[in-house]
């Protein structure tokens, strides 16, 4: 076989080709190529080419040759997929549901999709199979969508993915518990090998790991990453040693998950490391504030363990540090430094300077680390909404609740952004006390267009009939109120299609 052209292959076997081949090798000084007997359509072409230059003729003669061999080439004929063999079990959403989570997808209501979602995966059922492409689709650049329509997708939606590379994010996350996890491990694609590693490492942490560090320098970067986040599951101290190392790859995206997992293991160098950093940056200053000594560098140690020298948005580079410490040092630190509670030590003084980034930095360490005694002493004092996520649903619901009640929703969208939904009737009902308010005030109802898009998402559907109450008589805010509450009815019949009723 020779190569010929890109991705195209001829038989050199073919008398015209190796006529041409000849005289090219040896110089058609010395050999001219002779007159080939093709007939038809490809003889009066070649019969058209000009004799005037031989090494013209050649050339011309070979582009031709060429040309009639790819145009003759047939596509083989794909062989047909495997079908699927799995069976799910669960039955699919009813043909009203079905219906409506087509409009869903085609656009009209998407914002409604999630808890569509929900409510199917609650009542137990499976995803219609007609729909699976558009769900598949939609969950693509919807990460947060992923897991709940993988669920739903069931076996028929893995069977799918494997057809198209596009959906090959569901493989990653629902590949099933392999028979042969070592063999998967070995031969199988990312998200096999991802599920594979999930069996190993639950049977055996240590041995699993050890099988990651043999394959890790042929591993793309963002399969490390995901490889390194994984050892979440049955962490040990001995996976240090292997993240310490990690901390140098050459991906920035594999440092960070490394330096987020050696801040999970307690008794790591890391988090030794971090907790020297955190405490010479603060402690008390013995009249009940809090004394704050911003790193004075960004040493190399402190960029490999994760800190950038300059901050993405521009903030001055003390302060930025400064964050980036407090960030990555364990809360309990803070206990032992200050000897008090996570309320006593959020209620002490801060220089002003530096009083936004220590109060971040705690909020991430927070979030971060999962500390609802933490979140609950930051989440009434300025600190990121984010925090809300900690704190159990019907406290987060009672906070904003309380927020709503003193000041209205004028500042409420974040917060309300940030409750699962659907909102306890508690925080419902602030809500609508805060838009009666505001519709008695004479304020413009489009100047809460985003909180009632996220009430109609949020509130109960079984609070309508208040809604309705408020959209009695003329104007802007009664008009409101009926789109809001035509809203809740669509959710109502939403949720009445999927679980009856």
């Amino acid at each position: 076989m020779a190569e010929c052209g890109r991705g195209v292959r001829m038989r050199v076997a073919d008398p015209v080709w190796d006529d041409l081949v000849s005289a090219a090798l040896v110089g058609t000084g010395r050999r001219r190529a002779a007159e080939w007997p093709a007939e038809g359509a490809l003889g009066e072409l070649a019969a058209r080419v000009d004799r005037t230059d031989e090494a013209v003729r050649l050339l011309d003669l070979a582009a031709i040759v060429m040309v009639h061999r790819r145009a003759g080439r047939r596509a083989p004929a794909g062989a047909p997929p495997q079908p699927c063999t799995e069976v799910d079990p669960r039955p699919s959403v009813p043909e009203p549901a079905r219906a409506r989570l087509r409009i869903l997808l085609e656009g009209d209501g998407m914002d409604f999709l999630p808890e569509w979602l929900a409510l199917a995966r609650t009542a137990g059922l499976r995803a219609p199979e007609s729909e699976l492409p558009g769900l598949l689709t939609a969950a693509r650049s919807r990460t947060d969508l992923r897991a709940v329509v993988a669920e739903l997708a069931g076996p028929r939606g893995r069977w799918l993915a494997g057809l198209n590379p596009e959906w090959a994010w569901l493989t990653r996350i629902a590949a099933g518990d392999p028979d042969d996890p070592i063999d998967l491990w070995r031969h199988g694609r990312f998200g096999e090998r991802l599920a594979a590693f999930a069996v190993l490492r639950a049977a055996d942490p240590d041995a699993a790991r050890e099988l990651l560090a043999r394959t890790w320098r042929a591993e793309p970067a963002e399969d490390r990453a995901v490889f390194v986040e994984a050892l979440a599951a049955g962490a040990t101290a001995g996976d240090e040693a292997f993240l310490e190392a990690a901390l140098d790859d050459r991906a920035k995206v594999v440092r960070v998950a490394a330096a987020r997992r050696l801040g999970a293991l307690p008794e790591s160098a890391f988090v030794a490391r971090m907790s020297a950093r955190g405490r010479a940056c603060l402690r008390p200053d013995g009249a009940g504030r809090v004394l704050v000594v911003p790193p004075g560098e960004c040493d190399e140690a402190m960029v490999r363990d994760g800190i950038d020298r300059s901050s993405p948005t521009g903030r001055e580079d003390h302060s930025w540090w400064l964050g980036e410490v407090v960030a990555a040092t364990p809360l309990s630190v803070w206990r032992e430094v200050f000897g008090a509670s996570p309320e006593e030590i959020a209620a002490r003084a801060l220089p002003r300077r530096f009083a936004e980034d220590v109060r971040e930095g705690w909020a991430r360490a927070a979030v971060l680390q999962r500390d609802v005694d933490w979140a609950r002493a930051l989440a009434g004092r300025g600190a990121p909404t984010r925090l809300l996520t900690v704190l159990p649903p019907a406290e987060c619901a009672d906070h904003v609740a309380r927020h709503i009640a003193a000041h209205g929703l004028s500042e409420a969208l974040q917060l309300l952004t940030n409750c699962p939904t659907p909102w306890p009737l508690s925080l419902g009902d602030a809500v609508l006390d805060a838009f009666a308010t505001a519709a008695e005030s004479g304020a413009y109802p489009w100047s809460f267009s985003g909180a009632r898009d996220v009430a109609g998402r949020g509130l109960d559907p079984a609070l309508v009939d208040r809604v309705d109450a408020l959209a009695e008589g003329d104007g802007e805010w009664p008009k409101a109120f009926r789109a809001l509450a035509a809203t809740l009815r669509y959710r109502a019949t939403m949720r009445a299609e999927l679980l009856g009723g």
